[in-house]
């Protein structure tokens, strides 16, 4: 009964990657990469601009990939199970959801090319400030989760 399940090790990795990956991302761009291209000329700026979206556009997509396919298997095969009948629990993994799917959208609204979102892209330190602190906010839920007690069977 208390042996390692090695494919929620795995998944659990995966999502934990995933997530380090696109929240250090995120304040990694928004606080040393964003400042510091303010110093350049108007179009290496805007070169550099191009070339990061590009580039992270890709990365950010797997992560988000990663994030929703790992985090069905884990909710599902590990979470439901552990804590059926917990309305906290569950109530608090609906806000955590709910925040992340919203935390996805901008991200890819923010590294997209729709015309439609270029006044979000223009404002492009606010939107990203307010995804960090949400990614902050669905990584301090996700700790809270982690110490809700299984239910014991029985």
């Amino acid at each position: 009964m208390n042996e390692i399940v090695w494919s929620s090790v795995i998944v659990r990795w995966v999502h934990i990657v995933g997530a380090v990956i696109a929240v250090g991302g995120l304040f990694f761009l928004r606080f040393v990469v964003m400042p510091s291209a303010k110093t350049l000329a108007d179009d290496a700026h805007e070169a550099l601009r191009a070339a990061i979206r590009r580039r992270w556009a890709m990365v950010y997509g797997l992560c988000v990939l990663l994030l929703l396919g790992s985090g069905l298997f884990n909710y599902m095969a590990v979470s439901v199970p552990q804590h059926r009948g917990q309305g906290l629990y569950h109530a608090l993994f609906g806000v955590k959801f709910v925040l992340a799917a919203i935390v996805f959208f901008v991200g890819s609204v923010l590294v997209g090319r729709s015309p439609t979102f270029e006044p979000i892209r223009r404002a492009a330190g606010t939107w990203m400030s307010l995804n960090l602190l949400l990614a902050l906010i669905v990584v301090a839920l996700a700790c809270t989760l982690k110490f809700i007690p299984a239910v014991t069977p029985g």
